[in-house]
């Protein structure tokens, strides 16, 4: 097995600090570029990490310079007690942030809880601002309770709240303007994400809808000339800029055209258990069965170790290289 880390670290050198840790498999929602319509079969219960395990798992990660955890699904709310694991996690000594990505559709009734665990910081997915495109896309009528989640999570006092937009041709590429003025209205950062053929998108629906994050940049400039570019840490893998008097900001978050690899400081636990090194690679290590046969902390990271030994040095999802894509649909990875 791999030796010991001294700290976590891929075979570049990247430090790895960032856990993203997918809580359930399980939706509420049947996104178009995320799963079919009729959903996918689902990980029996018994094949989900625990709390308990996703805690020891965090630990071991920590003792080795993990700092930031980011709980995902499926929809992490979906799963009962959530804000309780949020509260566990954030007490693990070396965790100086647990964030969360939602749906929306549940944050209304959990926001508070989340807050009181710790959480200070949210993502929430939403691709369209008009409620009869929503039902489309997302394919279950949930716009009221999505907008209620975003707008409690900004009464509570969230902050950075993050609205993450998958940008789609022909389906909702003509929405950047009102994501635009919603930047100027509400502190919130809206993200254009480029869209990402992973599990089951065809090559030739993704190409179709393919909108990349540059063609985003020339709309929001050709709707405010002055629109101003941020100054973005070097983990960011959104390029920010602020429109003039907003109270928010728009970025474009770009996985193909504009590569972020070299800064790649990620690793991934999927619900079942699964290390996975790369969101864009079919490579993923079994860390479940070690757990459950009791492995020690050090274990641990020596498994880990194991798994980014296999970490590429860029990604690959338009499978130019022979290792190929994810297999896996994007609800089942943990995004």
């Amino acid at each position: 097995m791999t030796p010991l880390p001294l700290a976590l670290s891929d075979s570049f050198g990247r430090r790895i600090e960032y856990l993203r840790i997918s809580l359930t498999d399980r939706c509420n929602l049947r996104c178009v570029y995320c799963m079919p319509a009729e959903g996918v079969p689902y990980e029996e219960l018994d094949n989900v990490l625990s709390f308990d395990e996703i805690e020891q798992v965090v630990r071991a990660l920590a003792s080795a310079g993990l700092k930031k955890v980011r709980l995902t699904g499926g929809e992490p709310l979906v799963r009962k007690n959530t804000p309780e694991l949020a509260a566990r996690l954030t007490a693990i000594p070396g965790i100086q942030e647990v964030t969360l990505t939602s749906n929306g559709i549940l944050l209304a009734r959990d926001a508070q809880a989340l807050w009181d665990a710790g959480i200070r910081r949210v993502n929430i997915s939403m691709d369209t601002l008009q409620e009869e495109r929503f039902v489309k896309l997302a394919r279950r009528e949930e716009f009221a309770r999505a907008w209620q989640g975003l707008e409690t999570a900004l009464a509570v006092g969230f902050s950075p709240i993050k609205l993450n937009c998958v940008l789609m041709r022909s389906i909702n590429d003509d929405e950047i303007e009102a994501f635009g003025h919603l930047t100027i209205e509400r502190p919130i950062s809206v993200r254009f994400l480029e869209y990402m053929p992973i599990g089951q998108v065809s090559n030739a629906q993704w190409r179709a809808q393919y909108v990349s994050n540059e063609e985003a940049v020339a709309t929001l400039k050709n709707l405010w000339p002055n629109l101003e570019t941020l100054n973005d840490s070097p983990e960011s893998t959104s390029r920010n800029f602020k429109i003039p008097g907003a109270l928010g900001t728009v970025g474009v978050i770009n996985p193909i055209s504009h590569k972020f690899c070299d800064g790649c400081n990620r690793l991934r636990l999927t619900a079942n258990g699964k290390l996975v090194p790369c969101l864009a690679d079919n490579f993923e290590y079994d860390l479940m069965a070690p757990l459950r046969a009791g492995c020690t902390e050090s274990e641990i990271l020596a498994h880990a170790a194991t798994a980014l030994s296999h970490k590429p040095i860029q990604s690959d999802f338009e499978g130019r290289l022979a290792r190929g894509g994810s297999l896996r649909t994007m609800s089942q990875i943990g995004g």
